[in-house]
């Protein structure tokens, strides 16, 4: 409760006293966000899209893999990093809503015809680091990317059993030990044979999500498709 009211608390702060921009520091901001600026939200929005057949490649060595697909909306760039670092360690969980509609535009035509019928999942925050932060913002943009596309959101389909240390710090092969068996089922849903759209913030080696497409499939899902934010890495 106190974490929710904390950040209900620097969402309005945020609306009454407008933030500089967090790309240029530019003192106005736009109404759709009050942390960012017009003009780098244009830039932002004009990005070309992170190449599918790249991401593949980099999924290439998982073992297992459990991924059909993965999309991402943007490169992980210095303006990316900063928006991401935003939302999810100073707690401005709003540019969930405004970068989960605009990465449902920028993938309306590469990736929606493709799963009509997708359920979205998000990844899983063990409930420790939930609690500290007051939300999973891939739930907040499961549920931007569901409504904008009047798709079925299972906002806590997948369950962490264990607590895992951060996957940014650790080394390739570090991040597939650090999350091997942290996932599990944690919904009754019926997933025989539907396609499940897993949400990330940030794809790297792919191996969280890898983990948690092993799941989804083994309770049924025909086809799980990756899509995060931003895609790290060359």
């Amino acid at each position: 409760m106190l974490a929710k009211m904390a950040r209900f608390a620097t969402d309005l702060i945020g609306l009454i006293y407008p933030s500089k921009c967090l790309i240029c520091d530019a003192n106005q901001t736009s109404p759709r966000t009050h942390l960012l600026c017009e003009n780098c939200l244009a830039e932002i929005a004009s990005q070309p899209l992170p190449d599918v057949e790249a991401i593949a490649e980099t999924r290439g060595g998982l073992p297992g893999g459990n991924l059909d697909e993965v999309h991402a909306g943007w490169h992980y760039d210095a303006s990316m990093q900063r928006i991401i670092h935003a939302l999810k360690y100073h707690r401005r969980p709003s540019l969930s809503q405004v970068f989960g509609n605009m990465l449902a535009q920028r993938l309306q035509n590469d990736l929606k015809p493709k799963i009509p019928q997708a359920l979205l999942v998000p990844v899983p925050l063990h409930r420790r680091r939930g609690r500290h932060r007051g939300f999973n913002q891939s739930i907040l943009l499961a549920q931007a990317l569901a409504q904008a596309w009047n798709m079925t959101v299972l906002p806590r389909g997948l369950k962490r059993t264990r607590f895992t240390q951060p996957q940014a710090k650790l080394d390739a092969a570090a991040r597939l030990e650090n999350i091997k068996d942290a996932f599990a089922l944690a919904s009754k849903a019926n997933l025989q044979g539907l396609t499940v759209l897993l949400v990330d913030d940030v794809f790297t080696t792919g191996a969280t999500m890898n983990a948690c497409a092993a799941v989804l499939k083994s309770a049924g899902s025909a086809r799980v498709i990756g899509l995060a934010l931003a895609k790290a890495g060359h």
